[in-house]
């Protein structure tokens, strides 16, 4: 299987949150980190892009949502309650936190946080290039394991702001 037809497959199969504009089109939901007003924030994004019915062996007839070309896939292993400190995004990028505990904040914010849990509740656009940054702590006991692929010259997929914050809500699959 091709490597974005992996990591597409891999996106659908752990996905925040999964919008629907109408009963027979789905969308890819999920939290963003953004700059406003030169500090990160939090954005609930959804993709323009709707889930297609996949034509590929082994995954015929699936749901999958292609998000973007990316470039120098990254697998990363974090370990037990492992601070990342203060930082922005080298690049724009996917994170799929397949495995573990990600907890963002921000400096200085203590009413903005949002915790990404491996696997279903792991996706997160990283797109805060610039400005004061985030913290991202991963306060488990265990590793946590993550797949970052920036986007291809920095070309952030095209999406709708569905609000400010992290994206919330019932999970729900197709």
């Amino acid at each position: 299987m091709h490597p974005l037809a992996l990591f597409s497959l891999l996106t659908l199969l752990s996905t925040n949150v999964f919008g629907q504009s109408d009963p027979n089109t789905t969308y890819l939901t999920a939290t963003a980190l953004v700059t406003k007003n030169n500090a990160s924030a939090f954005e609930c994004w959804q993709l323009n892009e709707p889930f297609k019915r996949s034509s590929v062996p082994g995954v015929s007839g699936a749901q999958v949502a292609t998000i973007g070309n990316y470039t120098d896939l990254g697998y990363t292993i974090l370990p037990p309650r492992y601070d990342g400190g203060i930082h922005t995004a080298p690049v724009p990028q996917l994170v799929h936190y397949v495995s573990g505990l990600a907890y963002i904040t921000f400096p200085g914010d203590d009413t903005s946080s949002a915790f990404f849990v491996g696997g279903i509740g792991g996706l997160l656009f990283a797109a805060d290039t610039t400005g004061t940054g985030h913290i991202t702590r991963y306060p488990s006991d265990e590793i946590t394991v993550a797949i970052t692929a920036p986007f291809e010259d920095g070309k952030i997929p095209g999406h709708v702001v569905l609000g400010s914050g992290a994206c919330a809500g019932k999970q729900t699959f197709v």
